[in-house]
């Protein structure tokens, strides 16, 4: 990942999204405000942050509901409060094809292409999104909505 990547900030509403699911952030190592003077630098680690990893798909999916996609900004801060290192989050991220890592229309339709799909009608469906819409996935920023197969 880019260093500009890793210094992104979240917004205020993908903070809230997180902190929403895993709570307030108990200290300043865990997402917490970031203050001049000592804090002790005293947190958990080992098995306590370990057991919380099985949280990063929750945390993610909480971002793309509150916001509509992830920006760089929100990955950083799950990974910070989830001690996930941000290679590791962003491959997450990226594997799943329900994520999305860019801003994209409010509205965004899938269209199942598949046999049983092609059967009940998917073409017909798919052929009026791309009259109205354009071509899957290829929606202009200002259009009400994008479709993909």
């Amino acid at each position: 990942m880019d260093v500009q990547l890793m210094q992104a900030t979240p917004t205020p509403a993908e903070r809230a999204a997180v902190d929403g699911l895993l709570g307030p952030p108990v200290s300043r190592w865990q997402g917490g405000a970031r203050v001049d003077g000592p804090d002790g630098r005293i947190d958990r680690a080992g098995r306590q942050v370990r057991d919380r990893r099985h949280l990063l798909l929750p945390a993610l999916h909480a971002v793309q509901d509150a916001c509509g996609w992830i920006s760089e900004g929100a990955l950083n801060y799950v990974c910070e409060r989830l001690t996930v290192p941000p290679a590791e989050a962003y491959g997450v991220a990226q594997f799943y094809a329900l994520f999305v890592l860019e801003p994209q229309p409010p509205t965004v339709i899938h269209v199942c292409d598949d046999v049983v799909c092609a059967g009940a009608g998917a073409p017909a469906l798919a052929d009026a999104l791309e009259a109205e819409l354009g071509p899957a996935g290829a929606a202009a920023p200002e259009a009400p909505a994008l479709w993909e197969r």
